[in-house]
């Protein structure tokens, strides 16, 4: 047939046929022609314009420098993390993105090759842009097509991240294209994936929160590092980034979703990709499917700000400072030389710029807290066997409704412990978790309340053995006594000791191991009491100017936060030397400290001073006021501490130091109610004291030092332990007076307590009178109640009566109505049902005698008939 046709066409038969043959042949070469040269034209035009529109498009992009492409890409938020002071990570600082940055070298092989395999296969063979795939988006996103594959490498996708906008535009395609391939040239291919796998989406993780980069997602939905990922759940996680908060297995708070199926179903997409791209084998491909992937999501967490939100508290609160003047000295601003009207405004906006930072800058806060120190002290606390007393009740006024209400009042505890030397704070109580919950108020940061006897060791006797006033064995007599450097009003109490019994003669010694009050204040009222009290001040303690000069200061009038006392405490304990408490040891941002604490050492007490002190502090313990707690104490060790109560006993402590550490803890109401027990509270306190000592020594024994002792310096001498201080009781004369004084005050005080008791029997006669009359009348009043109760009772016992009788009747009126009703309507269907059936028979047998008539006839008819044939 082929044959036969070129035979005709090359060899026509007649001439005319040749003719047209050889018309048809060049008109079609010209039309086929033409249409190439057309085609060449268009072609050459269409590129010429699309070369022109692109280069409109980029005409006004600037070429950036490739090191500041390289910076851009790589700067993204980093989360800020905390860390205990023993090395674990506590949690991140919380941010509306969570994001740890990773190495490309620690992350699963498995998962650069699901994202390359689903994103990117050709990512190590392109210049950053793929023209094909980019022709073909053009061409759908010009025809509005339905079916869109994206056109984008991972490099442009980078791009379009980090440098620009995720506008919908062909400008932003064209950068994004110029972009892309400048940055292959500032970076290589494996730079360009650790890029975009720190930047990249991933959802939200087990705890709620958005996601963002793989090794946050790796630990936030699998609970694992990137890279220790199996294979199906890096294809899970290298699915999630195509639509993030539609793949990701949770909700808000961390819930996970009840249909998973997108999420499984996209996750075995990425796994055919990989087996097509030859990643993986036919054997991997097939077990990954099956995997059951559900069972490794991370249950949903809870947020280390729920389990330590005293900690994350404080590490916010403290990191917020330094940070805040961190940024300040970077911009040379000193605060002394800003105008105090500006300083608060000024102040302000670092703040803000340094809270920024802590949330996105990737800061890592080392805190001073030994993780196992710290949950050590929080049993005891959170134990409410500890705490039998039932919570009181307080009036108090609402701030924002200005109403009193009526408030829960339990009883509560603070406590702090400090290493010694370096004033880290090993750990902390900021609050007994109430019904298991902890509230907004770190009390052993920020409760200010007065201290009681705590105060005589710090500001009473370590003065006045500093002064040359008294030593140990110094004798003061304890007997009752009313202040003298102060106007004696009438009606003035003389100063009380626990117990309300004097002790006559008695050493410094026993007068601090008992925690006698008179000898305390006649010490500190031969003091130059302002001078005393700048000892405190010296270690950053705020003293209002009308405790400064107070004489009740010796008894602990002054309020102090439970960390400032464990701070003064540790300086006696640290030889005279104060180092101020801190939480935070260092600030560091890619390995580099901005912040690293300094244990700076000042001068308060003589070394002398100090461990007189304790020597006397020593006897607290073992024959003082805290006995009880020294019976339950199982840590070895020179212990040495104080006792201390406030008035109304709304306050009680007790402070503690070994060579190493200093543990002090104080239990009260935070609305000043007193705490119940007036011969119990105190145990409740020792007993929460030994407790922590103990737990915390069993967690961390190190910090102790228990094996060493308060070592004597060489400044104490001999005479250091004899009554060798300035301070003397009265000579015999003015004792004599005192005594005469004191007979005729005794005399008076006896006439007045005879006519006391003189008022007393008349006042109790007249009250048994009054209390008879009373009687009387609530018995008579009491009478008059129960027979109008009776009556009352019968009243209401008739009515009821009554209206049961009445509703019993109507009950039996309406059953008899509903039977009538019922038997005449069943008797009426009854007569018609049969006049019914009498009818329909009646008319039955009119039919048949009818049938019966016509049979009859017509048979007759018959007959007549066949007669008449």
């Amino acid at each position: 047939m082929r044959e036969n046709w070129f035979k005709f066409w090359n060899h026509p038969r007649t001439k005319a046929v040749r003719h047209w043959s050889n018309i048809t042949y060049d008109v079609s070469w010209n039309i086929i022609l033409f249409l190439i040269i057309g085609v060449l034209l268009v072609g050459s035009f269409s590129v010429g314009a699309a070369g022109g529109y692109f280069a409109s498009l980029v005409k006004d992009t600037k070429a950036p420098k490739l090191a500041e492409m390289k910076q851009q890409v790589n700067s993204y938020a980093v989360t800020s993390e905390i860390y205990w002071g023993s090395g674990e990570k506590l949690t991140n600082i919380a941010t509306d993105e969570e994001r740890q940055p990773v190495n490309i070298k620690e992350i699963s092989p498995y998962l650069l090759d699901a994202v390359l395999s689903t994103e990117d296969v050709d990512f190590y063979e392109h210049d950053g842009v793929v023209p094909k795939a980019t022709l073909r988006a053009v061409l759908q996103e010009l025809t509005n097509s339905s079916s869109r594959t994206g056109g984008s490498t991972l490099t442009q996708q980078l791009i379009k991240n980090q440098i620009l906008t995720n506008e919908v535009s062909f400008e932003r395609k064209a950068k994004e294209i110029i972009l892309a391939l400048r940055l292959e040239n500032a970076m290589t291919k494996d730079e360009i994936l650790q890029a975009y796998l720190n930047v990249v989406s991933f959802g939200r993780n087990s705890l709620g929160r958005n996601i963002a980069g793989i090794e946050a997602a790796s630990r936030g939905v699998f609970n694992k590092p990137a890279k220790k990922l199996t294979l199906p759940q890096a294809a899970f996680l290298a699915g999630i980034p195509k639509n993030p908060y539609y793949y990701t297995p949770y909700l808000q708070g961390g819930v996970v979703k009840k249909d998973l199926t997108p999420s499984t179903n996209r996750m075995k997409t990425v796994l055919k990709r990989m087996y097509v791209a030859k990643n993986i084998t036919k054997a991997q491909y097939e077990k990954a499917v099956k995997y059951d992937i559900t069972k490794d999501f991370a249950k949903t967490s809870k947020r280390s700000r729920d389990t330590y939100p005293y900690v994350y508290d404080l590490a916010e609160k403290e990191a917020l400072k330094i940070m805040t003047s961190y940024f300040m000295k970077q911009d040379g601003i000193k605060e002394d030389e800003v105008k105090p009207s500006e300083l608060a405004e000024v102040k302000a906006n670092y703040r803000d710029q340094a809270m920024i930072a802590m949330k996105q800058g990737g800061y890592k806060i080392h805190l001073t807290l030994d993780k196992k120190i710290h949950e050590a002290m929080q049993t005891p606390a959170k134990n409410a066997a500890n705490f039998p007393s039932a919570p009181q009740y307080k009036q108090v006024v609402n701030p924002k409704t200005k109403k009193t209400v009526t408030k829960k009042d339990p009883e509560e505890t603070a406590a702090v412990m400090v290493q010694n030397e370096t004033g880290r704070i090993l750990g902390f109580v900021g609050g007994r978790y109430t019904d298991g919950t902890a509230d907004d108020f770190n009390r052993a940061f920020q409760a200010k309340r007065q201290i009681g006897s705590t105060a005589k060791p710090i500001l009473v006797y370590s003065n006045g053995i500093e002064n040359g006033l008294i030593t140990p064995a110094s004798t003061i007599n304890d007997e009752e006594y009313y202040y003298q450097t102060v106007p004696r009003q009438p009606g003035d109490n003389p100063i009380n000791n626990e117990g309300g019994r004097y002790r006559g003669n008695v050493t410094v010694r026993e007068a601090l191991e008992l925690s006698l009050n008179v000898p305390a204040v006649k010490t500190y009222e031969k003091m130059n009491m302002s001078n005393s009290i700048q000892k405190l001040v010296d270690m950053g303690i705020e003293i209002p100017d009308n405790i400064r000069y107070a004489p009740s200061a010796a008894l602990g009038t002054m309020e102090i936060t439970p960390v400032e006392l464990a701070g003064a405490y540790a300086t006696l304990a640290n030889y005279g030397q104060y180092v101020k408490p801190y939480v935070i040891s260092k600030i560091t941002k890619d390995g580099k400290n901005i912040y690293k604490a300094k244990s700076k050492k000042k001068r308060i007490y003589q070394d002398r001073t100090a461990y007189l002190t304790l020597d006397m502090m020593r006897g607290v313990f073992d024959k003082g006021t805290a006995q009880y707690a020294n019976s339950l104490l199982k840590v070895p060790g020179d212990w040495a501490g104080k006792t201390g109560t406030t008035n109304e006993i709304k306050d009680s402590y007790l402070v503690g130091s070994t060579p190493g550490v200093t543990l002090a803890v104080w239990t009260g109401h935070d609305q000043n109610n007193s705490l119940m027990g007036a011969t119990t509270y105190y145990q409740r306190t020792q007993n929460l004291w030994a407790q922590m000592a103990n737990l915390t020594y069993n967690a961390n024994s190190s910090y102790f030092k228990s094996g060493a002792r308060f070592n004597q310096p060489a400044s104490v001498s001999a005479d250091d332990f004899k009554n060798t201080g300035r301070f003397k009781e009265e000579d015999q004369k003015k004792k004599a007076e005192e005594a005469k004084k004191k007979a005729e005050a005794e005399k008076k005080k006896q006439a007045e307590q005879d006519k006391k008791k003189a008022d007393e029997a008349k006042a109790k006669a007249d009250a048994d009178a009054k209390q008879k009359a009373d009687d009387s009348k609530a018995k008579a009043d009491a009478d008059a109640k129960r027979k109008a109760d009776e009556a009352k009772a019968k009243a209401d016992a008739d009515a009821k009566r009554k209206a049961d009788e009445a509703k019993a009747k109507a009950d039996a009126d309406a059953k008899r109505k509903a039977d009538e009703a019922k038997a005449k309507a069943d008797a009426d269907a009854k007569r018609k049902a049969d006049e019914a059936k009498a009818k329909a028979d009646a008319d039955a047998k009119r039919k048949a005698d009818e049938a019966k008539a016509k049979a009859d006839a017509k048979k007759k008819a018959d007959e007549n008939r066949k007669n008449a044939e």
